[in-house]
Order: C-alpha cells, then structure tokens, then sequence
C-alpha cells in the first residue's frame, strides 16, 4: 500500500479534477432542463435574475459542441487579394492584370502562397515584381516581403472585422480561422437566419471618429434613463417585447436624481503626436488602468470598483446630483433597495476623475441587458437624437473575477470615417522602447482632422469599428499635417490591435463567401443521439466482452475504461475543446486502443501463470513485459494523431484531438490504475486473482 500511495494520489487527484471541469458541463444541462420548464415571462424573468451570472459562466465552461453536433452556418469566404495587390501597384497594365486574374483563378484550388504564384507568373513572361511594385534602389526580396507583409495584414484585418460583427450578432462559441493564403472559415453553431448573417459579413467594414459627449450632458441623459426605469421593474421592462410608459417626460424633474463618486484612480496616458512635428500636439487618452482587480492592491493608486456607487460604500458621501447638490445619504440601501431606486446606475457604473470627467462601466452579465434596454422604443425616446451608445471592444478591468466594459456616450454622426487613413502601423519607439501606431490620413482626411482637433481642445474622440470603440483619446491640441503617432500603449499587442482597427476602415481587399453550408438543428440533435449511442453501446459490448473473457481482471479494465472516459472528457473540458461528430469516432476508437493495453498485460499475466509463476509475480512480469509493446503503439498512434491535427482540417482536427488525448489518457489507465487495484490485493495476502 504505501509503495503505491504516489500513484493513487495522482489517480484521485486525475478523477477529482476530471470532475471539476466537468461540472459546468452537468451544470449547464441541469440549467437547460429548468429553463425549458419556464412557462411565463415572469418566471424567466426571477430565474435569470437569481441565476443568469451562474448560466452564462456554465455555458462558457462546458464542452463545446461542434457545428455538426449544434446545427448552424459554415462559411469559406476569400479576401479580394487581387483587388488588394492591384491598388498596390505603382503600375498597371494588362499584363498584371492577367497575372493576377489567373493566380487569384489558381489560388480557389491551390493553398500556395498567393504573392509567390503572382512572382512566378510575372517572371514566366519575362516581367518581375519590381517593375510594377519597386522602386529603382529596392530588391526583389524585399518588395517581395512586402507584400507577404501587406497580404497578411489584410487577412487580419478581416478576420478582426468578422470577429467583432460576430460578437455583436451574439453567435456562441463561433471559430474563425486561416484556410490557405486567403481564404478565412467561419463557422456559426446555433445561427438560424442565414440571409441575415450573409450580409453581415459581406458588409463593409464601417470604421469612425466620433466625440464622446460632454460629461455634463451625458450625466442628464444617464439620470433621465434611470429616473424613468426607477418608476417600473427593471426585469419586466428589459424581457418584455415592449415598454409600457409609466412616468411622464415632465416627472423626470420632480424626482431625485443619482449622480456619481469620485475615486483617485490614476488614468493611462495614450497620446498621439504629429509624426514630422517635434511639438508636443497630442490626444491624450483617458481610460482606467486595465487592472486585474481581483488582486490586491496595497496603494490605492490604480483602483476601480464597481461597486464604488454603491450606497454601503464610504464614497457615497461624495454622490451628487447633475447641478452639483449632494444627494441625501443618510438612510443606508440594501443592494435590492438600491437596484429598485437606481436600475439604471446598476447596470451602468458611473464613476467621476478627479478632473470632472465621468466614466462608465457594465458587468460583462448585464452587458446584454444594457443593449436590450437601449433598443426599445421608449428608451430612444428619452435619448437626443444626436446621441448614441457603443461598449468597449474588450474589459477595462476586472472585479471580483468578471470582467467589466466601458460604456460610451457618443455623438451619434462621426466627425470623419476611416476611409480617410491610408495607413496604419504599429513599431517600437527606439527613443524610449514604448509601442507606438503611426497613423496617417489623405489631403482631405488630414485638412477635416487638423479642423476637429483644433475645434474639441480637451475633448475625448472615439475611434469606433462597427460600433464597437477600441480607443477614446482626448485632444490636447490641433493636429495638422495628418502624419500622427499613436504612444501609451500597454503592449505592442494592443499597438497592433489599434493598427489592424485603423487599416479595416478601408477593408481594400473586400471579402466574399465562395463556400456555404447550413446544418439544421435537428440533423445536428440527430447526430447527437446517433454519436452518443454509439458510443454507449460501444462501451457496454467492450465492457461485456472483457468480463466474459477475463472474469475479474476484465472487471478491473472495465473500471479503469469507465476512469478513461471520464478524464478524456475532463481534459476536452479544461482546455474547452469542442466535441464534433468525427471526435466521437476518436472517442470510440481511443475506447478500443485502451482494452488493447489491457489485453496485452492480461494475455501475459495468464502465460506467466501456465508457467507456474506465482499470482504477484505474474503481474509484476505482465505489466514490466507489455510496457514495450504498449508504448510502441501509442507513441507511434500519438505521433500519427499530431500529425493529423497539425495538416488536417475541421473533422480531421476533430477526430485527432480526441483520439490523442484518448491515448494520453489510456497510458495512464493501463499501466497505472489496474496496476494499483492488482497490487493492493496481492499486498493484502490475495494468492489467487481470475484472470479468466
């Protein structure tokens, strides 16, 4: 016993974190089953309050289910490379016309790299790069890279456009990736209407500079949405199709109105500078520090909190109206007393700088929400037509654990679109080692910028794509000449995302579907019930079948495949694999590869014991003399599944995914676990066990 306790604390501790990750799989399932007995508005309604927060985190942790398995769209669409390297050219004529009208005809049935084809096409008619994309100094190799570079620029512009518009549509688990050297797959679980998604993806990319609304006037818009949600339930108002008027316009001045804290919390500094100007002309922008606050911070320096406006919090004192009055605080509000008085401020987080300026937060859990209430109609009525909304791309910070988003305020028409910018690109400053994004704008673009700049001193510019703000500096002064560097960036990561964001305005190589498929829900449901019986059924024949043959020892297999399953599962979970209908085949298959090593080990266990061996040194002998032939095959069988899921596509992935870390998992099962059960009965005196 002792000299096996090592491996049964690895085996508990295998099964107990096997079941952790699997718990939100169970979780969501046993959520699905009370959300279908919901028979009223009202019932869902006090269901998602109590449990929304816990629904959502167990739909993002359970095993995903693959398209095939969920029903939904599949997509192969192809950015316009030709169209991209055309406006490219310094030059054009027929010739490079052809070329890239055969390379972009080849490109639909080859993967190769489309700049090379273009390459060999042009020398086969005695032309090069440089003649149409070089200038008389540059070499072919450097032009050459170029254009790789601009090729896949272009390409992560899409898929940075395709992503955001998915998100904001509400598609759940979608996967975008490369195909080739110009081609992105899309696919779209649970999405319905197909026309709908086709044209959102098709669309143009639609990239803006919008002025953030002055915080005094956002701060009046704010407490009218509240005071009138104040007069209603908030649920009933957010679930129903429509809002019923409660108050009246002229209520809004006689009820009190909620204004917001102020906190020391120390802003980042984005600024944005000319590039050939060594004057300080800059935009300073104005964010919290994106700080992990489930953390502890001892200085107080760098700290938001969402519950900063809450009535049990210290800062209350400082709670004022939109004149500047303070607000009476002396009666302490539970949390429910404060979400019935205030629904608006808890959902939207105000929080004031010391500065005057107001931010605003919303929990990722309530970010639905928010977006429901500001589509109704009686909602819009109390908004200024000239105002619009827009949510962060990505979390400010986290508290407690979740993450939080900005809310912007927005004037609803851009002061200019992005196809002003010609250019964009992300780099180290070599003067201090920060990144930086030089942007650069056309003679209109940069004569309408050096005017807006010049005419909102101190006011913040939003940088929005698709709705959806990635950046919101303030203006420190004007900016003329339309070359500006961008510096202040956390990382060159967040640099490149600005750049990507900056260069997708244009989108100059449009994307276009070439490929689509749609699966139903109920051939996906079908293929759920066939795959999951399947393997069912599989396993209770395997499971029969080394019982009949090997008597106990069969009994001890079964209980280590029955162990096997449930970690192959765990592992999909933990790393939130998605489960396809070629993964079940590698499930099945990994099934049968784990009674191999059984049958190995046994086979050799019955024949040392023919050979008269003793029961405890017959299994010492088995285990020793199949651990060989056991490795030899799943080594050889791994290095066949990561070959297949590095070269594979989609189901080939699939399929190899599954089987290798069904293989992983099976070296631990065979040579492990039936190990431990055969040796705690020989250490307790056993002298005989039926192998059959």
């Amino acid at each position: 016993m002792r000299k096996n306790r090592f491996r049964i604390i690895l085996t508990v501790l295998f099964l107990g974190l096997a079941l952790y990750f699997l718990y939100p799989t169970f979780k969501d399932r046993e959520f699905n089953k009370d959300i279908s007995k919901l028979t009223n508005a009202q019932d869902s309604a006090a269901f998602f309050d109590k449990n929304g927060n816990d629904v959502i985190k167990a739909k993002e942790d359970r095993i995903k289910l693959g398209l095939d398995l969920q029903g939904g769209m599949y997509v192969i669409m192809e950015v316009d490379i030709a169209k991209l390297l055309t406006d490219l050219a310094k030059k054009k004529d027929d010739n490079l016309t052809q070329v890239l009208n055969q390379v972009s005809e080849q490109s639909k049935s080859s993967d190769e790299d489309f700049v090379e084809m273009v390459d060999i096409r042009l020398r086969e008619k005695g032309l090069s790069l440089k003649a149409y994309y070089g200038e008389i100094r540059d070499d072919e190799s450097s032009i050459k890279s170029s254009l790789k570079t601009e090729v896949e620029n272009a390409i992560d512009r899409a898929i940075q456009v395709v992503r955001n518009r998915i998100d904001q549509y509400g598609v759940s688990e979608p996967v975008i990736q490369k195909k080739g050297s110009s081609r992105l797959v899309v696919e779209l679980p649970g999405v319905s209407n197909v026309q709908e998604v086709r044209k959102l993806l098709q669309g143009t990319a639609l990239l803006e500079f919008k002025l953030v609304i002055d915080p005094q006037i956002a701060v009046k818009v704010m407490e009218k949405i509240n005071t009138y949600l104040a007069g209603g339930n908030l649920d009933s108002l957010v679930k129903a199709d429509s809002l019923t008027k409660i108050a009246k316009l002229d209520s809004l001045k006689k009820k009190d109105t909620t204004g917001v804290t102020k906190n020391n919390i120390k802003k980042d500094s984005t600024s944005i500078t000319e590039k050939k100007d060594s004057t300080k002309k800059d935009i300073t922008k104005k964010d919290t520090t994106k700080k992990d606050l489930t953390k502890k911070d001892t200085s107080k320096k760098n700290t938001t909190k969402m519950d900063s406006i809450k009535p049990e919090d210290s800062n209350l004192t400082g709670l004022t109206d939109s004149n500047g009055n303070p607000l009476d605080t002396g009666k302490q509000l539970s949390e429910e007393e404060f979400k019935a008085k205030n629904p608006w401020f808890y959902l939207v987080r105000p929080q004031q700088f010391q500065d005057g300026t107001v931010a605003w937060f919303v929990r990722e859990a309530d970010k639905q929400k928010v977006q429901k209430l500001i589509e109704k109609k009686e909602i819009q009525d109390l908004i200024p037509t000239d105002v619009s909304f827009a949510f962060s791309n990505r979390s400010t910070f986290v508290d407690e654990g979740e993450k939080i988003y900005q809310f912007y305020i927005l004037k609803r028409d851009p002061e200019l679109t992005g196809g002003v910018v010609v250019n964009a690109r992300s780099n180290i400053d070599p003067s201090n080692n920060t990144p930086v994004v030089y942007m650069e704008m056309n003679s209109d673009g940069s004569a309408d910028w050096a005017r807006i700049t010049g005419a909102n001193i101190n006011k913040q510019i939003a940088i929005v794509l698709d709705n959806v703000v990635y950046s919101a500096p303030v203006v420190r002064s004007k900016i003329t000449g339309g070359s500006s560097q961008i510096e202040g960036m956390a990382n060159i990561q967040e640099a490149k995302l600005l750049e990507i964001v900056l260069k997708a305005g244009a989108l100059p190589a449009p994307l276009t579907i070439i490929e689509e498929r749609t699966v139903g829900p109920s051939l996906g449901e079908d293929s759920i019930q066939k795959g999951l019986y399947s393997s069912i059924i599989a396993l209770i024949l395997v499971a029969l079948f080394m019982i009949v043959y090997y008597r106990f020892a069969g009994f001890v297999a079964d209980l280590a495949l029955l162990f096997n399953m449930v970690v192959i599962m765990g592992i999909m979970a933990s790393f939130h694999a998605t489960l396809t209908l070629p993964g079940i085949a590698g499930l099945i298959l990994s099934i049968g590869m784990a009674v191999d090593s059984n049958v190995l080990i046994y086979e050799r266990i019955r024949e040392e014991l023919r050979g008269g061996k003793p029961i405890r040194t017959a299994i010492e002998i088995g285990y020793n003399k199949a651990f060989s032939a056991i490795m030899d095959g799943h080594v050889t069988s791994i290095i066949t599944a990561i070959i297949l899921y590095q070269f594979g596509t989609g189901p080939i992935q699939g399929f190899a995914l599954t089987l290798l870390i069904g293989l992983i998992a099976n070296l631990f099962t065979a040579i492990v676990m039936t190990r431990i059960i055969f040796d705690v009965m020989t250490g307790k005196g056993k002298t005989s066990i039926n192998f059959g």
